[in-house]
């Protein structure tokens, strides 16, 4: 351990007087973890679980000799034994109401196991559901979808873990649990998976081999202090001065070091999204009582109902980069697209029952749905001019969209210096009557003005979700400049004053080597008596907070847990009752 802690000493010097390239300090810190009396035994925890058991999508080939492949291999991670269900296309499904096609009933044709992995492809074998099946290449291939599982709990002592690692999964096909006495284990069928746990030990076997082998985490152990609430949703345990609540995915325990840290419990986990997002939001669209998510990733807009039932796709095809999305009212979303050496090329889409429109298109424009208040400035859609010269200073517009979806000035905003659109708050906070604008300023300190006026500053220092590098397309010999892109805040009202649910991701060592925050947390902007205050939720979330919003009294929280180098990871919705927060104020 002496060793290690050596490199630690040496590493904090190079970070500190020589910055290296970060590919380098990647390669110095891993062959810190290369000797053996540096590494510390694998724990499981249900995250851990639901992960080595994640859905995948592959294509069949048919091979020479009968053999059949899947177009996936070692690089993306496919290990021998892994189990995948093969389906036809199926007929396709039509809204007797409107004609329109749904999508395609797919029918399950065949269950397959890997039996060799190299590094581009799989070969495996096949079982079909009903002799005889005809399986030809391109047919498609999901790993661990509708595959029977069953938990055997060794010693009686791991059925809340089955509880999580169940609604983590709901894909493949439970067939219950088993408490074994017998403590004889034999090798499972090779058509099933079986997840395997005693008091220290969980392991996982696909298809008769051994995924994974874990030592269980304390956070998978009953506790004779929990209280268990609504049947299936995570437990909540007490410590002295502590209200941490454990195994829901996104959150993690502890409470940060902050002097007075708002205890808030009872967080409940909605859902997870198997990939991270860029932007998220909560609307009920024109002509629709159904509330859907909406959210972003890649250069996908995606809206789906809370249960999942219905889903909603728009793709951008174009060359820029999508950047940001924004969800404003009547089913309007604002998606910023921007082009290298062309600057800002916008769209506004709206989303109804029926699914996405394009109203309109290149919109030189970085486009949001600003928060705001009832007794705030009344402001729908805003746009920030996107130059090297102004960006930053100048060019901040109302917009309005007229009955065709084009966008027209509605005038300009008076806005104070060093104004930024991304993550900004328009609202009279303390109800005194004059609007105030909340916004990060060039240090990444949260700052709150009055007219021009500067009333508040944050002491630290917060980290934007991501940022982009933007071209000074009127000036080439210019440097590219730097555009943070913040989490959006939302706002809640009590009494007369109105409080701002902040993201409040910090920067840390793990920013310097990964390019974003480990560990996010949420904060509360307060007004008291002509100052504000900002207070910390006494929990620690299991990566960036994406973003906030609000909807039926309900906070709504997506955290990002992922790999920022292969943009791979999850997303966690939660959701927490403003009443608890309001409750946690006074």
């Amino acid at each position: 351990m002496t060793g290690c802690l050596g490199y630690f000493d040496t590493l904090r010097g190079i970070l500190l007087n020589y910055l290296l390239p970060r590919t380098i300090l990647l390669s110095f810190i891993f062959s810190c973890f290369l000797p053996l009396n540096c590494v510390s035994a694998l724990k499981a925890a249900p995250d851990d679980i639901a992960r080595e058991l994640t859905t995948l999508e592959a294509t069949v080939i048919k091979g020479s000799d009968e053999r059949y492949l899947l177009n996936l291999g070692s690089d993306n991670h496919i290990k021998k034994g892994s189990l995948w269900t093969l389906y036809s296309t199926g007929e396709q499904v039509i809204d007797p109401g409107t004609g329109k096609k749904l999508g395609a009933l797919s029918v399950p044709l065949a269950v397959c196991k890997v039996i060799r992995v190299e590094k581009y492809f799989s070969e495996i074998i096949i079982k079909c559901f009903n002799e005889p099946c005809v399986i030809q290449s391109g047919i498609t291939a999901h790993r661990f979808r509708d595959i029977k599982t069953t938990f055997q709990d060794i010693d009686g002592s791991s059925f809340r873990l089955y509880e999580l690692i169940r609604t983590r999964l709901p894909g493949l096909d439970w067939q219950g649990y088993r408490k074994i006495e017998n403590t004889v284990r034999t090798i499972p069928s090779s058509e099933e998976i079986v997840i395997a746990a005693d008091k220290t030990n969980v392991t996982i076997w696909s298809g008769g081999e051994i995924l994974a082998a874990y030592e269980k985490s304390h956070s998978t152990l009953p506790s004779s202090r929990a209280s268990i609430g609504q049947p299936g949703l995570p437990v909540t345990e007490k410590t002295e001065n502590t209200s941490i609540q454990k195994n829901i995915p996104g959150l993690s325990g502890g409470t940060p070091g902050l002097n007075t840290p708002l205890e808030v419990n009872n967080y409940t986990a909605v859902t997870s999204i198997d990939h991270p997002v860029i932007s998220i939001g909560i609307m009920a669209p024109e002509g629709s009582e159904t509330p859907y998510f909406i959210y972003l990733y890649n250069k996908t807009v995606v809206a789906r109902t809370m249960d999942g039932t219905e889903k909603y796709h728009y793709n951008y095809k174009g060359f820029g980069d999508v950047i940001n999305m924004s969800v404003g009212y009547n089913g309007l979303i604002s998606l910023n697209i921007y082009i290298q050496n062309e600057g800002m090329k916008s769209r506004l889409l709206k989303f109804s029952p029926r699914g996405f429109t394009v109203l309109s298109k290149n919109i030189n424009y970085f486009l949001e749905f600003p928060v705001t208040s009832e007794n705030g400035m009344e402001v729908s859609l805003v746009g920030q001019n996107f130059t090297a010269e102004d960006f930053f200073d100048h060019g901040i517009f109302r917009l309005g969209v007229d009955d065709t979806g084009k966008i027209k000035q509605h005038g300009t905003i008076n806005i104070p210096a060093g104004f930024n659109l991304p993550g900004s708050i328009f609202a009279d906070l303390n109800g005194n009557g004059i609007q105030e604008f909340v916004f990060y300023n060039a240090g990444g300190k949260l700052v709150i003005y009055e007219g021009d006026k500067q009333k508040w500053k944050s002491p630290s220092q917060f980290v934007p979700v991501n940022s982009i590098m933007i071209d000074d397309i009127v000036n080439e010999t210019n440097a590219p400049a730097d555009l943070p892109l913040w989490p959006k805040p939302t706002l809640f009202q009590s009494g007369n004053l109105i409080f701002a649910v902040i993201p409040a991701n910090y920067p840390g060592f793990w920013r310097v080597v990964s390019g974003g925050p480990k560990n996010g947390g949420i904060g509360i902007l307060c007004p008291y008596d002509g100052t504000y205050t900002f207070r910390l939720l006494n929990t620690r979330f299991q990566g960036l907070v994406q973003s906030v919003c609000m909807y039926n009294n309900t906070l709504y929280i997506a955290v990002v847990e992922g790999n920022t180098f292969t943009g791979k990871g999850n997303t966690h919705i939660l959701t927490l009752p403003i009443k608890n927060l309001k409750k946690s104020l006074k």
